[in-house]
């Protein structure tokens, strides 16, 4: 693959990423917002004693977004079989949907649990400030303090960050257990190439990984840990949050691309 096809390849695919990650960026954000709302009118009305239940009510609305941005990659990311079905068998898209799946729950438990934890950490912070200036520690201005923290600036932020690692999570997986399957059906020879994006804002280890070539199920040494591909569910926080890397897939001599001006 030339530099040229490379850079292409990482723009089309990251351009359909970009796409869906916009999309629920702003449903996250909603969400964000709308749970510093009902934390700080609880706070107000009830101190911190309904936190647990927003919290789970928050998980719950978080897993349900998770969910839907989940499906709609799967589908977007969803090639032609190079086994020459026109699609693959119910059981392979239920083994990408099962992968992608375990892993929502305690994400969204994450989520909702940082998100509470915030609310907390702002009022301990507040009740310090009204030491020696009593306003501070009042409930209306602790709530505003509250929703400004999470509903605020802050949370474009967040909520991109995590609409982008799900999203580029969701494609890779797609891609990599399609192919995977593909590889034990047909015996095909499939190799696997790490991309990076290469610009100011990859990781070393991304940087170094970017052009290893491995047949598929060998995992890749990014960062001296072992990943199967970009985005792998099993590798640390700090090699997959806001993850922009890429892997092309060959088939024997044919070069297998996602054809991302349909989205298919």
């Amino acid at each position: 693959m030339t530099k040229t096809e490379r850079a292409r390849y990482v723009r089309r695919v990251l351009m359909i990423q970009d796409k869906i990650s916009m999309k629920y960026m702003r449903v996250i954000r909603a969400e964000l917002k709308r749970t510093a709302t009902d934390l700080s009118s609880s706070y107000v009305k009830n101190g911190q004693d309904e936190f647990a239940a927003i919290e789970k009510d928050h998980k719950n609305r978080i897993a349900k977004i998770l969910n839907d941005l989940t499906l709609e990659t799967i589908v977007k990311f969803r090639p032609v079989n190079p086994v020459g079905k026109k699609a693959f068998d119910n059981f392979v898209e239920q083994s990408i949907y099962d992968i992608l799946s375990s892993g929502i729950a305690l994400t969204s438990a994450t989520i909702a649990n940082t998100t509470v934890q915030t609310a907390v950490l702002v009022i301990a912070q507040q009740m310090i400030l009204g030491q020696t200036n009593s306003v501070q520690s009042e409930p209306l201005v602790v709530a505003d303090a509250i929703s400004n923290r999470i509903g605020g600036t802050n949370s474009l932020s967040r909520a991109m960050t995590i609409a982008r690692t799900e999203t580029h999570k969701a494609a890779n997986v797609s891609q990599y257990t399609r192919a995977e399957v593909s590889a034990e059906i047909s015996g095909l020879d499939v190799i696997v190439e790490w991309i990076a994006t290469n610009d100011g804002r990859v990781r070393d280890g991304h940087k170094h990984a970017d052009g290893q070539k491995r047949k598929i199920g060998q995992p890749f040494l990014v960062g001296g840990q072992n990943m199967r591909h970009p985005s792998d569910p099993k590798a640390s926080a700090s090699n997959t949050i806001n993850c922009r890397l890429c892997a092309w897939l060959r088939y024997n001599l044919d070069i297998k691309k996602p054809d991302c001006e349909s989205g298919k």
